[in-house]
């Protein structure tokens, strides 16, 4: 009874909440805590409201109120106690007191400022070459939005070093490391990191990037993967030992995927009869979809899927949680290239099939 006193003391929260503007009415408080949103509501009176509860670790949380479709509050929910102030008449102009995660998200986002700026210019001329389907502005734009994920993450790694105690600190690499990263890339960061921080379930989450990451490195054996052919045949990666291997994660509904698939396709038509293969694996959760988009895009190689989505075996095993994401095997299946796209890849593999054949 004491244990279980002390962790729920550890993860309670109260959000106590001041508005002008109001005097009733009700307000409700989103958590999104993973996979899952928790919610709930509660009434005003005179302006005052509270909510009450417990999180195991800071989580993005909303707070919104009945016909204000457009008018929020967001911040971090985490064990506290927290005031927020404002006028209800503008949702989105609340502050939060309490808490050291959203003063400590503050400096974050001023310090991100100029990236998010572009980040945000980026988008809306993402969004208007997908409404007139200008595939070569959106493949630009796709090389852009790398870069700006590497300046992000060099803002979130001063930041880390700046503030090693910071909870914010440990949620922002994983936020900004969680795709398209390697080991090498996260493990100074968390070396940074206060021991209270390491033991706590955001720096166990690190670790456990960091530990996927080192199973996947470029020189390592590529994990097996196992699971059904659209004709609902099992079919392993480690049966292709023996040619070069693409492993392409993807999916019908990804817009970039099925942008990248015809330069896939040009690499295959072009190296097939030279040792390389394409094992692909769908993210696809709707087996129709996921054959019709075989079939329209001419994928003419191994596919495989659990049609689980995002819950596909290979996230957690590789720690895809981006795509299209791939991975190159040599004939031993070694990891020898990783996320190679377009040119990228037909040079990789003239460099690979060309001194094989010497």
């Amino acid at each position: 009874m004491l244990s279980f006193t002390v962790k729920a003391q550890d993860s309670a929260f109260t959000i106590k909440g001041k508005l002008e503007k109001i005097k009733s009415g009700t307000i409700y408080l989103s958590i999104y805590e993973d996979a899952k949103t928790l919610k709930d509501s509660t009434s005003i009176k005179d302006g005052n409201f509270k909510f009450s509860g417990f999180v195991t670790s800071p989580f993005f949380a909303t707070l919104t109120m009945p016909k204000k479709k457009d008018d929020y509050f967001t911040f971090y929910i985490e064990p506290a106690n927290m005031l927020v102030l404002g006028r209800a008449d503008s949702l989105k102009l609340l502050s939060i007191k309490g808490s050291h995660v959203n003063d400590d998200d503050k400096m974050l986002k001023e310090r991100l400022k100029s990236v998010s700026k572009w980040e945000s210019a980026n988008s809306k001329i993402y969004e208007a070459a997908y409404k007139e389907k200008n595939k070569q502005v959106m493949d630009s734009l796709d090389e852009v939005d790398n870069k700006i994920l590497l300046e992000k993450r060099k803002v979130v790694a001063d930041f880390v070093k700046d503030h090693p105690a910071s909870m914010r600190a440990a949620m922002a690499i994983t936020e900004n490391f969680r795709y398209y990263a390697e080991a090498s890339d996260v493990e100074p960061l968390y070396n940074y990191l206060d021991e209270k921080i390491k033991n706590s379930p955001k720096g166990k989450e690190i670790k456990q990037m960091i530990d996927v990451y080192s199973a996947v490195a470029v020189g390592k054996q590529a994990p097996d993967i196992s699971q059904l052919t659209p004709d609902s045949n099992q079919l392993s990666l480690s049966s292709l030992k023996g040619k070069y291997v693409l492993v392409d994660f993807w999916a019908s509904w990804c817009g970039p995927c099925r942008r990248e698939n015809p330069n896939i396709v040009a690499a295959y038509n072009q190296f097939k009869d030279k040792g390389f293969t394409v094992f692909g694996v769908s993210y696809d959760s709707k087996k129709d979809r996921w054959i019709k988009a075989i079939k329209d895009d001419h994928l003419d190689w191994y596919q495989v899927s659990d049609l689980q989505g995002w819950k596909n075996a290979t996230s957690d095993q590789y720690g895809i949680k981006a795509i299209p994401s791939n991975l190159l095997l040599d004939k031993d299946g070694v990891i020898v290239a990783k996320n190679i796209f377009g040119e990228n890849l037909t040079h990789k593999l003239e460099e690979l099939l060309n001194s094989n054949s010497k």
